[in-house]
């Protein structure tokens, strides 16, 4: 018989080791960028942008900036006018994701010379390829 942590049996998806999604939202609660890196269905996808405004936009700057929500911790960072939101396994260390989520911004802030929340609605698709050159299935791959 196989030894199983619990967590793992009883949330398929936190057998993972990367991020499960990534969400950016602006302060009036407006989603600029959503990329699911698990399968999950349109309600389930609903239901997490839902619980992510809910739960992380009347939060006061002092607050942690990590909540734990069934079987994924929201870890966010405030840059300027958005939230970086990724949603991660219990298993993954807080500050390591916190480091990613910075080195993502960093990357943006590379491109587009300061990045701002239209450069995000306005050039999506570069947004995008970025996300995906530095994370492939949730994982961090590339931080150059």
């Amino acid at each position: 018989m196989v030894n199983t942590p619990v967590a793992i049996t009883n949330y398929p998806r936190a057998a993972a080791c990367g991020w499960n999604f990534v969400v950016l939202m602006s302060r009036q609660g407006k989603i600029r960028l959503s990329e699911f890196f698990s399968s999950y269905s349109e309600s389930e996808k609903r239901r997490i942008l839902r619980d992510i405004a809910a739960d992380v936009l009347p939060r006061q700057p002092k607050m942690c900036n990590i909540i734990e929500k069934g079987e994924y911790k929201f870890v966010y960072r405030r840059y300027a006018s958005l939230y970086f939101v990724a949603g991660v396994p219990h298993q993954l260390n807080e500050l390591i994701v916190l480091e990613q989520i910075h080195l993502f911004v960093e990357a943006l802030d590379g491109y587009f010379n300061s990045v701002c929340e239209l450069d995000l609605v306005f050039s999506l698709h570069k947004s995008l390829m970025i996300l995906f050159e530095m994370f492939i299935g949730g994982m961090l791959c590339e931080s150059n």
